[in-house]
């Protein structure tokens, strides 16, 4: 499975690839952010994504 941004953007397959990227290029921080990092999935990471405006759905590899 893969999580694709903001329409083609960017695309993961690795949890720890995709928050070091979106941290870098969004500036995400905080205890909300902390939280997701935490977590390690990829479908809390892309709920937190939505939520804040940030487009994103998943694709088969």
């Amino acid at each position: 499975m893969k999580l694709v941004v903001n329409c083609g953007e960017y695309e993961f397959t690795r949890f720890d690839r995709a928050i070091t990227t979106l941290a870098e290029e969004f500036g995400y921080e905080g205890e909300a952010w902390e939280m997701v990092v935490a977590s390690g999935d990829l479908e809390i990471l892309s709920d937190f994504l939505r939520d804040d405006g940030v487009d994103t759905e998943f694709e088969e590899d």
